[in-house]
């Protein structure tokens, strides 16, 4: 079987164990496509670029929750009770971990900005490595990372976001003051694996520099 089918077939299977009521094949395999980042099963169908079957080599999975608000929506009147888009994905997410296609993070929201936070909260080095210069260059201790913007680009090879942030220090009272600031930029590149959602975990592009204002002398005060 395909894994587009296999997903189907778990969909259809759980919804009736849950509803009592049968969900068709299309729409099942139309939501799966919706969920893997593409408007039809028919397009789905027609990926050639990133195959499905290198969907164990991703390490990050995002549902395009947003395709399948609107292809939920599309068959609400066949559906029990209000559309559950969030039910569905957390099923398919489910399915694919326990069935061994994916074994990485599944990041399930419609806005990522606290999923990108937390991961960068997770792997600070990959920031804190680029900017160790400017850290050497400081009487401080580091231990914040500030995450104040986000830009989202998605193209058809990666998803890439911009963001811009802060590591915010405290200066050593023994030491002369340079700083205890650096503001930074930082482009997390997600290469894409398998289907419009599988990517590899980010690789970061990162540059900044001591924010100078307000800083002052000590021996000023």
């Amino acid at each position: 079987m395909s894994l587009p089918k296999d997903c189907a077939d778990h969909l259809r299977s759980t919804y009736e164990n849950l509803t009592g009521k049968r969900l068709g094949s299309g729409h099942a395999h139309e939501i799966v496509a919706a969920y893997l980042g593409y408007p039809t099963a028919a397009a789905l169908q027609a990926e050639r670029r990133f195959p499905l079957t290198e969907m164990a080599e991703a390490e990050i999975l995002i549902p395009d929750l947003r395709l399948m608000d609107g292809r939920v929506r599309q068959i609400q009147k066949d559906l029990v009770g209000p559309p559950d888009v969030n039910g569905f994905a957390s099923v398919l997410g489910a399915f694919l971990v326990a069935s061994g296609h994916f074994t990485g993070e599944v990041w399930l929201a419609r806005d990522l900005s606290d999923e990108v936070n937390d991961y960068v909260q997770r792997n600070p080095s990959e920031i804190e490595e680029a900017l160790s210069g400017e850290m050497a260059s400081m009487n401080a201790y580091f231990d914040e990372i500030y995450i104040d913007g986000y830009d989202f680009r998605p193209n058809p090879d990666a998803l890439v976001v911009t963001v811009a942030g802060s590591m915010d220090g405290e200066n050593d009272p023994d030491r002369a003051y340079h700083g205890d600031k650096i503001l930074f930029t930082s482009d997390l590149t997600f290469e894409r694996i398998a289907g419009r959602v599988a990517y590899a975990r980010p690789e970061f592009d990162t540059g900044g520099g001591i924010d100078t204002e307000g800083m002052y002398d000590y021996e000023d005060i």
